[in-house]
């Protein structure tokens, strides 16, 4: 196969009782070998039924995925045999049409697809079901979304968001930029049948340059929340540098005038890191990290609940990781600077995590949560050379990707750290946007699975991860 796959199991209950942490590889089913059709590369799991699940394969084109061209939808059975294989072209009455996204919505497949009319300044976004014998997209297409374009490469964009109960479906649309004016929005929520339950075009209350949306979400209600960091001048410092931001939720139910805000206020914390899902009552939870630090850093967590209908804040929660903790992964030099730090009480020098992105929030049964981060950063290196038959220098630019270890964090419903486990890796690639680094979660039963690229051989339950 050409590269090694590790797989590493985090068991845990997700509920009240017996939360413990259990790091070591999984029982591991393989199928059977398959060639990659010529510049295709399988890029996502659509879903499953009773009778297996689908697959997304996309085109290539020097290294890059095309939204244009071809896509292939393939189906495998429950033990793991592919089935059936369809190249889909993108193409309707001869016009090409960009893939937008393949999704499995109360047991049917659509397809999502979107088109620019030049003529009529408007960008569609059009779905068409899907036959799960065929694997053929039907001739009709729906028009689900419609906005306006002003300029060519500027035409807004398109997203889907479910409900956690996936009764719920938000299209969300970005409309085309215009300088120093609020951002404009489009929300269209949608039952599990395709069918509109309300739609409006919103006006963020902050200009461009001030609001930087980081995430959304849409409630088993239809309300739909984002989440987004408002800086105090036109000088964005999110990461690196003295910080200049703050977090703010915004709500837009199906009625005008329901809009509410919400802003996120710490205490004295800073805040590196957020986001949010939403409880079963409707109340969204929060999680992240905290630095002592700065922006590149993490000294701990931040859990909170914000009650929905008074604004009000509940189990709000701040807690550092233990010692043992944050130095676990150093070497054991490191370790004894940050020992000697503690000791003097020198906050420059003490320990912290660094360069970790927060990926997943789990929901927990009882009220709790689970953060899943790994560090991640990219490194830019100038190389450069002299011919010399013609005695020019040439220079050609280097890209890093680094993706590294893993943490998995568990919060009880009250903010407290339960538990916190690393899960050590290293994977560094050069100039290929890093797409076989990193890693994929998979929360089922009482257990998290992880599953990213790594020799087996660097397996090894006795070791000490600091080596």
């Amino acid at each position: 196969m050409g590269r090694f796959f590790f797989f590493a199991t985090l068991t845990f209950l997700l509920t009240s009782l017996g939360l413990t942490a259990q790091r070591g590889p999984a029982d591991v089913s393989w199928g059977q070998e398959y060639k990659e059709p010529t510049n295709a590369i399988l890029t996502s799991f659509v879903g499953s039924d009773d009778s297996g699940f689908y697959a997304l394969r996309m085109g290539t084109g020097q290294g890059v995925f095309s939204k244009q061209g071809k896509i292939y939808i393939e189906k495998y059975n429950r033990k793991m045999k592919l089935v059936k294989t369809n190249e889909v072209k993108l193409k309707y009455k001869k016009k090409d049409l960009e893939f937008e996204d393949l999704k499995l919505i109360n047991g049917e497949l659509f397809l999502f697809t979107s088109f620019k009319n030049r003529k009529k300044k408007k960008h569609y976004l059009f779905s068409q079901k899907v036959s799960k014998t065929s694997l053929s997209p039907r001739n009709t297409l729906n028009i689900v979304e419609e906005i306006p374009t002003y300029r060519q490469g500027d035409e807004g964009t398109f997203d889907l968001e479910f409900s956690r109960d996936s009764s719920r479906i938000l299209v969300f649309s970005q409309l085309p930029f215009q300088a120093r004016k609020s951002e404009q929005y489009k929300v269209r929520v949608l039952d599990k049948g395709m069918e509109t339950l309300w739609e409006r075009q919103i006006a963020l209350p902050y200009t461009d340059e001030k609001f930087s949306i980081e995430t959304y979400r849409v409630d088993g209600e239809g309300n739909v929340y984002v989440l987004g960091i408002l800086y105090n001048g036109l000088n964005r410092v999110r990461r690196g540098g003295k910080p200049n931001y703050g977090y703010v939720l915004l709500s837009y139910g199906p009625e005008e005038g329901s809009n509410k805000e919400y802003k996120i206020k710490p205490g004295d914390k800073f805040i590196t890191d957020l986001t949010f899902r939403i409880q079963k009552n409707g109340d969204p939870v929060f999680a992240g990290f905290f630095s002592d630090k700065g922006t590149f850093s993490v000294r701990g967590t931040y859990f909170f609940k914000l009650d929905r209908s008074t604004g009000e804040v509940y189990s709000e929660g701040a807690k550092e990781f233990d010692f043992d903790f944050l130095t676990e992964l150093m070497s054991d030099r490191g370790r004894k600077r940050a020992e000697r730090a503690e000791e003097e009480g020198n906050e420059r020098r003490q320990a912290e995590l660094y360069e970790y992105d927060l990926d997943k929030l789990v929901l927990r049964s009882d009220g709790g949560a689970v953060l899943v981060a790994e560090q991640f950063y990219v490194k830019t290196i100038d190389n450069q050379t002299r011919n010399l038959a013609t005695g020019q220098w040439d220079f050609r630019r280097e890209f890093r990707y680094h993706y590294n270890d893993i943490i998995v964090v568990n919060i009880s419903p009250e903010g407290n750290i339960e538990w916190a486990t690393h899960v050590p890796k290293r994977q560094i690639t050069s100039n290929d946007g890093g797409y076989f680094s990193s890693y994929s979660v998979c929360v089922t039963g009482k257990a998290i699975y992880m599953v990213f690229n790594d020799n087996g051989r660097n397996f090894d339950k006795d070791r000490d991860p600091r080596r």
